[in-house]
């Protein structure tokens, strides 16, 4: 849920950086000091609404099937960012802000759906009670 939001807030406030000029491509947008365009804050939005359905609609294992899915997708995203395959989005190849971005957000949703976390939240619950 947390991700979600953040997502569909940085999709929103994204478009304070781009408006609704470059739609697509590389442009000199940026927002928070990662480079953006208009698609790329639709993905955001598309990627955190997805999310928060998620977060609301579904069982537990649903919901962690959904972040694995998204983690999967930005792990995708990162290594083709990283490589340089995604200026449709404003993204640069290696070193970019926004590749890191993208693997940091794969990991943790891959951590949180594959239950890796799950161990302690379990053990704090189990030492307050």
């Amino acid at each position: 849920m947390v991700l979600g939001s953040i997502y569909v807030v940085g999709g929103v406030l994204g478009f304070l950086g781009t408006g609704f000029g470059t739609i697509t491509g590389f442009s000199t947008d940026t927002f928070l000091g990662f480079p953006v365009n208009v698609y790329h804050n639709i993905v955001h939005l598309g990627i955190g609404a997805f999310w928060l359905l998620g977060a609301f609609a579904l069982t537990a294992a649903g919901n962690e099937g959904v972040n694995i899915a998204i983690g999967g997708v930005y792990l995708l995203a990162a290594v083709i960012g990283f490589l340089g395959y995604l200026p449709l989005l404003n993204i640069h190849a290696g070193n970019d802000v926004d590749n890191y971005l993208h693997l940091v957000t794969a990991l943790l949703a891959i951590a949180f759906g594959s239950g890796l976390l799950r161990g302690f939240a379990g053990s704090r619950e189990s030492a307050t009670a």
